[in-house]
């Protein structure tokens, strides 16, 4: 009797395989060859699961964004209030900077995703949807300018933090200056120079 393969699985286990790769080693590491051999699994596997590597690389993006989201709803699942918002907001800051070997793992990869996507359309529309969906949070605490740059603050301390440019103790007095900041002030809406 053939074997039963659950391809849903399957798929998300190249795909964790792959975050692993991209996130330790580059994308240009993450060939179909490398991702089977890694995964335990063929390279028609692969190919059955993902037609081409960017059929691949798309499914990737969206298990990076599911991977963040569970680690938020973990972290806030264990609070005293899961609804607090102003908790959540910290929790998805906190969970942004890569402060310990899975958030640095993550943020690697997402990172090499970011180059990967601005170069694909389809990619750059998954890319576009999860910064729109974390604009959209950060809005709930302030205005939708105020958020989107306390959101790009943040992304921008990842490379940083990654190569050792700056300390998390320099980040979170960062984060804290941009709170602050945004809390009290409103952006003035003028055209460059």
């Amino acid at each position: 009797m053939p074997k039963i393969v659950d391809q849903e699985a399957r798929r998300r286990l190249i795909a964790e395989t792959a975050i692993q790769i991209i996130g330790t080693r580059g994308i240009e590491a993450a060939s179909v060859r490398t991702v089977a051999a890694e995964a335990g699994v063929s390279a028609g596997a692969v190919q059955r699961c993902f037609a081409t590597k960017d059929e691949l690389l798309r499914f990737v993006l969206h298990q990076v964004n599911a991977r963040f989201t569970a680690r938020v709803q973990a972290r806030m699942a264990q609070a005293s209030d899961p609804t607090d918002e102003a908790l959540g907001l910290r929790v998805i800051i906190d969970e942004m900077l890569p402060l310990d070997d899975e958030r640095r793992l993550t943020c690697a990869a997402t990172l090499a995703l970011l180059a990967y996507s601005a170069t694909q359309p389809a990619a750059t529309e998954i890319m576009r949807s999860a910064y729109q969906a974390a604009h959209g949070f950060f809005m709930r605490a302030f205005d939708r300018d105020a958020a989107i740059a306390l959101y790009a603050v943040i992304s921008g301390l990842q490379g940083p933090l990654l190569v050792g440019a700056i300390t998390p103790a320099q980040a979170y007095t960062i984060v804290e200056m941009s709170i602050a900041h945004k809390a009290t002030t409103r952006w003035a809406r003028s055209a460059p120079g």
